[in-house]
């Protein structure tokens, strides 16, 4: 019951916070405004004619753009006018094409933009792809796939958002490597509902494309940053890369909540957990991390709190500094980051490692390669395990506030004696 209170209290702060956001926005003429209603309704009529084709969501993420837009008032300049006019354009073409059984836009190349149906709310969520000119379908061998978060932009809309992914080239554009940019529902820095986001979305683009698996890259700027510092340690086994730029990783040194009034609850703090990632900094462990910070930037310190927590736990951080740069990417050192993430993406990630490192507060996040968590002593506090394999079934475990866990085997053996032989905080098991 406790477990259940305690995300009861975050969801409710989290609804509480958003509410606050996006703003109002400016007042549209009201011819616009009658010949975009007609022009969605029409859109609506014919995504209604398509009876649930599985490539609807690629015609309904304009619907929903401009019928937001319209309904919250979140136009802020006149040319989100014209862009939502685009957009309705782009989704009538769309739905017509289909209509005749064609989707060209899937085997297209550059930028384009996606949408999929959440298993979370059954809402239809945007995204964008940057698509290599030399794709084809089945390709073999099958692409690399980089992830880029986006900063935080307090009056982004759908109808902003889909018209920067149809715009806008991604930051880093690595040669044969499909870039996915999650829409992360609004600005929530990629927790709660934006963090199911781009899992979700990642999903949906292995559906379409032939990705590599062992070569995905976790990267953002900014609130994008901070984005990639959560995932990147939450779900450390599936990135071959993570490269978070100037973005925040904890929560009450870059809040500077100690210094305010009044000051947070016991419940609050011990939900700092469920995202602040120093306390779970051994995770990366399991990957490449390559971090960028600008050298007279304020949210530096967020990266050298990150190298401090690697300190702790034995391990030294890649961290690349643009000199005398504030909130953004020096030249030099933005390609001196491209070339070290570039090295990791070919190397891979590695499913199979000898030693993982898992640590977590909750069994939300109980999962590391081939190892597993399935009970804790007490939840909300720190619960480690560190498994190395041996080789020839044997095993050397070490753990902390753990009850229960599972280890997959990293390699099959030609061996008739299938016994496994694990040493569990000293003590020798035969299973």
């Amino acid at each position: 019951m406790k477990r259940v209170t305690l995300f009861l209290l975050a969801i409710v702060g989290c609804m509480l916070s958003a509410a606050k956001a996006p703003p109002a926005g400016i007042t549209i003429a009201e011819t616009d405004r009658n010949a975009l209603n007609k022009k969605t309704k029409a859109l609506r009529a014919k995504i209604n004619l398509l009876d649930n084709h599985p490539l609807l969501p690629d015609v309904i993420i304009f619907h929903n753009a401009v019928r937001y837009a319209l309904d919250d008032d979140m136009f802020y300049k006149k040319e989100d006018v014209r862009s939502a006019r685009k957009l309705l354009e782009m989704g009538h073409k769309r739905a017509d094409q289909l209509n005749t059984g064609k989707h060209p836009w899937t085997t297209a190349t550059g930028l384009i933009v996606r949408g999929y149906r959440s298993r979370l709310d059954d809402s239809v969520i945007p995204y964008g792809v940057d698509v290599p000119e030399n794709f084809t379908p089945n390709r073999r061998p099958q692409l690399r796939l980089d992830i880029w978060m986006h900063g935080r932009n307090n009056i982004l809309s759908e109808v902003r958002f889909l018209t920067e992914r149809l715009k806008r080239p991604s930051q880093f554009r690595p040669p044969n490597t499909i870039i996915l940019h999650p829409y992360g529902r609004f600005c929530n820095a990629y927790k709660f509902a934006g963090e199911v986001d781009v899992l979700e979305s990642l999903d949906h683009v292995k559906t379409q494309y032939p990705i590599d698996g062992l070569r995905i890259s976790m990267r953002g700027f900014s609130m994008g940053g901070a984005g990639a510092w959560h995932l990147g340690a939450h779900y450390a086994d599936q990135w071959a890369a993570v490269s978070p730029g100037a973005g925040f990783a904890e929560t009450a040194i870059y809040q500077n909540i100690f210094a305010k009034e009044p000051k947070p609850t016991w419940w609050e703090q011990k939900l700092w957990k469920l995202y602040d990632c120093p306390p779970i900094a051994a995770n990366f462990a399991n990957t490449t991390t390559i971090t960028y910070s600008g050298e007279i930037d304020k949210q530096k310190e967020a990266a050298d709190l990150m190298a401090s927590a690697f300190r702790k736990e034995g391990m030294e951080m890649t961290h690349i500094i643009g000199p005398k740069t504030g909130h953004k990417y020096e030249p030099k050192a933005k390609i001196e980051v491209a070339k070290q993430v570039d090295v990791a993406a070919i190397n891979g990630q590695e499913p199979f490692a000898k030693t993982v490192h898992l640590t977590t507060y909750s069994l939300r996040n109980n999962h590391m390669k081939w190892v597993s968590i399935h009970g804790l002593k007490e939840h909300w506090k720190e619960a480690r395990v560190k498994a190395e394999y041996l080789g020839d079934q044997k095993y050397r475990v070490t753990t902390k506030n753990v009850t229960a866990l599972i280890l997959g085997r990293p390699e099959t053996t030609d061996q008739k004696d299938l016994t496994c032989r694990v040493e569990l905080d000293g003590q020798k098991i035969s299973l």
